[in-house]
């Protein structure tokens, strides 16, 4: 699971170059203090690894504060410049060599050991490679490898030097906010700009943001374009999806650290408005529900009875008491959201059928919605448990253009599920390939649909806060679309956004080689459906702060048994 991967201090970060502005004024940043306190906030920083003395950090950063002329050094350029040109080969190597995790991890860290001792050896002998003395392209080169390439301890030690060298437009503000997401999120700490991602198990995970409700405002003052522009530049220069990961961040470092960073470096001390908007917590005791799915762990098929006693329920580790139990006969509110982009004109009547089917299968106490969606979504029918107004409004359904599976997900679940109720419980079946338009748009350029206006990580965010489960039918047209040049990677993208849609809303995800699988898909589908119990508690926790909680739901009297629900939830 994504939360699993992330926040450990331990992955290796990404991050976008943006076009930087040297013309825009900077900001005061006298605010930090440029001071020893900088310097030793634990051995790991202040041991044997460290570079420069304190001595030597405040004459570099008096060099950059009263700048004498300098004689231009074409060799200590061209060696920044090889430097960044081979790190930035090996972190462009491992991702096409879509290696492992740990693989990824040993290979750029090999890289960072190589280059801190080089890099601490120029900054020792000429002090901060200013664009005085190495050129735009030299100075841009050396920022490139203390952010990206320079051990932890390093960027910590060289803060004071680039406090000064933003001051004098030395260093671009984009890039300084890059610097201190940076070591923020190494240390443990959310990142203010949202700056920082990871690459893990075929995803980008974007590193928590501390008051990201003000986040673009920060961002704006430092140059930086919208959060949801840079999300999408991130996902078309790796040609991977991007998700938020909701997590609380963890420190590899002494908890001292931590706290010195985040300190130094707070949106306050940065001369911004901090976000206050996440620091208020509402007390209520709201209900907390979660639907659970229980399976045989030989067969897959649900055995006996369960009551409420049998489940036991945890909430970030704190066992929970279950005041509200629903068994399998609570009804479902059931949408039926298909793909009917132009991958299935000619297969129109199977789709049909298929959804009659669905509609025949269907429990009686359920109502069915029927949704189709391309580059736009068509309601071809509200929730109902009329099946004869079902039936007849299958004939409405046809074959457009492009595919917008995220917009589509995003709409079932604003305009088109019921309110949450006690009594009746939701879900999306999804029959779609999963490739967006957006996916496309990741690898080429010549698609004339340009992909949903949602993000998937925004997608995934509204699925993470909804009790609806989404069910993927994955159905799969790759092998017929190779054919028209669409590439392998984004049918991998695809597939992973489907499971993680199901995984993250409690959901199951299925396959169907060809549309004439879906009778038997649809059918399972109803029949597992058939194995879902609603729980609901009040947390022991009453903070309603926005915070991740995760949970766990156990069977322990029945070892044979397995259940799935939702990860965890948003306490708002």
């Amino acid at each position: 699971m994504v939360r699993d991967l992330v926040g450990n201090g331990k992955l290796f970060f990404i991050v976008i170059a943006n076009k930087l502005s040297r013309s825009a004024p900077p900001t005061i940043l006298s605010a930090l203090i440029i001071s020893g306190t900088f310097l030793c906030w634990s051995a790991a920083v202040c041991g044997q690894n460290k570079c420069l003395t304190s001595d030597e950090v405040k004459t570099i950063v008096a060099k950059i504060n009263s700048p004498k002329p300098a004689t231009p050094n074409k060799k200590l350029a061209g060696e920044l410049l090889k430097l960044r040109a081979e790190n930035q080969k090996a972190f462009l190597g491992a991702l096409e060599e879509n290696l492992k995790e740990d693989a990824f991890k040993k290979r750029i860290g090999l890289t960072k050991e190589k280059t801190t001792p080089l890099f601490c050896g120029i900054l020792k002998e000429f002090g901060w490679p200013t664009a005085n003395l190495v050129g735009k392209d030299g100075a841009a080169a050396a920022f490139y490898l203390l952010r990206n390439n320079a051990a932890f301890s390093l960027q910590v030690e060289m803060l004071p030097v680039m406090v000064a060298a933003v001051e004098k437009e030395e260093i671009a503000k984009p890039e300084f906010a890059a610097l201190i997401d940076r070591i923020r999120v190494d240390a443990g700490v959310k990142q203010l700009f949202g700056t920082q991602a990871s690459v893990s198990t075929g995803l980008l995970i974007l590193f928590p943001i501390e008051g990201e409700a003000r986040v673009d405002e920060r961002r704006k003052q430092y140059g930086l374009p919208p959060l949801a522009d840079q999300m999408r530049s991130m996902e078309a220069t790796y040609h991977l999806p991007l998700v938020r990961a909701p997590v609380t961040m963890v420190n590899a470092y002494a908890n001292s650290l931590k706290r010195s960073v985040e300190k130094s470096t707070a949106a306050s001390a940065l001369g911004m408005t901090p976000g206050d908007d996440d620091e208020v917590v509402r007390v209520e005791t709201n209900l907390a529900s979660v639907n659970v799915s229980v399976y045989s762990s030989k067969s897959r098929l649900y055995i006996g009875t369960l009551q409420k006693n049998d489940f036991r329920v945890f909430e970030d580790g704190q066992e929970e008491s279950v005041s509200f139990f629903a068994t399998t006969d609570l009804p479902f509110d059931l949408v039926l959201l298909i793909d009917v982009s132009g991958s299935t004109a000619k297969k129109l009547d199977l789709v049909r059928k298929s959804t009659k089917r669905f509609i025949e299968a269907a429990r009686p106490a359920d109502r069915l919605a029927i949704v189709t969606f391309s580059n736009t979504v068509k309601v071809i029918s509200p929730l109902t448990a009329d099946r004869a107004l079902l039936r007849e409004s299958v004939r409405k359904i046809e074959s457009e253009g492009g595919s917008n599976v995220w917009d589509a997900v995003r709409f079932s679940l604003a305009q088109v599920v019921g309110p949450r109720s006690t009594q009746r419980r939701s879900a999306i079946v999804l029959m779609s390939d999963g490739v967006d338009n957006s996916l496309a748009l990741y690898d080429s350029p010549r698609s004339r649909f340009r992909g949903s206006t949602i993000s998937f990580a925004d997608l995934l965010e509204a699925v993470r806060k909804s009790d609806t489960m989404v069910i993927p039918i994955y159905l799969d047209t790759e092998y017929d679309s190779r054919q028209s040049g669409f590439d392998v990677r984004m049918y991998e993208n695809a597939r992973r956004t489907l499971a993680l849609l199901a995984d993250e809303s409690g959901g199951l995800y299925y396959k169907a080689k060809r549309i004439e699988d879906l009778n038997g898909v649809y059918e399972q589908v109803i029949d597992d459906l058939g194995k879902v119990y609603s729980l609901g508690y009040k947390p022991t926790n009453e903070k309603r702060d926005g915070s991740w909680r995760a949970l766990k739901i156990q069977i322990p009297d029945h070892p044979e048994l397995i259940t799935r629900t939702r990860p965890g939830y948003y306490a708002n």
